[in-house]
């Protein structure tokens, strides 16, 4: 289990200011603010852009579909809007800090625990137990009947039967189902136009004036975040279901977004949100002032390579080895474990390097400790 520990509670992994930079005055000259700048406004408040447009789109498409549940082409659209949506949210979710935690919408947008991402059963109690489906009715329930995962599973079946999709649509409590669904989408969508808003609103000058590396800082946070996603990649995308924690043993059915097939692409876009902040890169492609920056002016290296580009380096080898992993994942625990263990070796190599090199150098104190055992 991985855990981000309070400001004084025990920190079971402290990395301190042991900076291997020649010049100590190095990261007082170092444009944090422009970093910052470029962190906060065009790759954080743009990720997030993207996931509000997303989560627009799936609402309509979700009309569209709901006023034809019959129609499988619109369903479709419905299961394309929804991957689109996700992938977007992947992308953005690195960025867990401010409005995400103090306004509390993580888990109604992704929850998850120990690769458990849905009651299914209560669930489908809240389907057939609504009165008045809508947009409150969906905020007045838990955090695993909620969200993308919900979502998945009303438009997607195990067996990838559409005509099983739209049984439920046109059966009994066909008409609530549909209603549920449509809040979902709705309240998804809310919950993204918060995140935005409280950014757009305020959020993104304190982002960018807490330019520092104590604890409370812009960097010291975002640091820990990119540490705890890439635990969350290692040990809950590949790790449980490979069976790391059911003595090798896989356990497919812990598999992220197992019933769209989707587990694969989802890890791939969290760690390319991963890498957008390291590289203070835009979810267009363009790349500004980012954390490698600072670690080449701080004069990072790893043996007589500059640690910025092993890092690089390393994302693309893991890429290609997720990608190297025939989908869908919950298959490929059983049958592919040569690859799906050379995945899982490649991203334990690029958290070692973001866990001990990069945050040696920036000189950040790492609050994360990991004692899930995988």
């Amino acid at each position: 289990m991985k855990a981000l520990i309070g400001t004084f509670a025990f920190v079971s992994l402290l990395v301190w200011a042991c900076s291997k930079t020649a010049d100590p005055s190095a990261f007082d000259t170092f444009d944090r603010k422009g970093m910052l700048t470029n962190l906060g406004n065009n790759v954080i408040i743009s990720s997030f852009d993207v996931f509000y447009q997303k989560s627009d789109a799936l609402e309509a498409a979700t009309i569209a579909y709901t006023a034809d549940v019959k129609n499988e082409q619109k369903l479709i659209a419905v299961q394309k809007a929804w991957l689109d949506m996700s992938i977007a949210w992947k992308q953005a979710s690195v960025f867990k800090q401010g409005p995400i935690e103090d306004k509390f919408l993580l888990s109604n947008i992704d929850f998850s625990t120990k690769g458990v991402y849905l009651n299914t059963t209560l669930l489908e109690k809240a389907i057939t137990d609504g009165t008045t489906i809508d947009n409150a009715y969906i905020e007045s329930k838990g955090s695993t009947v909620k969200g993308i995962h919900a979502i998945e599973y009303l438009i997607f079946d195990k067996a990838q039967s559409n005509a099983t999709v739209i049984g439920g649509y046109t059966g009994i409590n066909g008409a609530k189902r549909t209603a549920y669904l449509s809040a979902l989408t709705t309240n998804l969508k809310n919950q993204a136009k918060i995140i935005v808003d409280a950014w757009k609103g305020g959020y993104a000058t304190t982002f960018i004036n807490a330019d520092g590396r104590d604890i409370n800082s812009s960097l010291g946070i975002l640091s820990n975040k990119l540490i705890d996603l890439i635990y969350t990649i290692r040990d809950e995308r590949i790790g449980a279901p490979k069976g790391n924690r059911n003595n090798g043993v896989p356990q497919p059915d812990l598999a992220e977004s197992a019933i769209s097939n989707n587990s694969i692409t989802l890890a791939i876009n969290e760690l390319k949100g991963l890498e957008n902040a390291f590289l203070g890169r835009t979810p267009a492609g363009i790349d500004g002032i980012g954390l490698d920056d600072l670690l080449d002016k701080l004069g990072a290296k790893s043996g007589t390579d500059l640690l910025s580009t092993k890092i690089k380096n390393q994302f693309a080898t893991v890429y290609a080895k997720l990608n190297a992993i025939p989908a869908p994942l919950q298959t490929a625990v059983v049958s592919n474990t040569v690859e799906v263990q050379a995945a899982y070796d490649e991203i334990k190599r690029l958290q070692v390097m973001l866990e001990v090199d990069m945050i040696n150098n920036l000189g950040v104190l790492l609050t994360f400790s990991d004692n899930d055992g995988d």
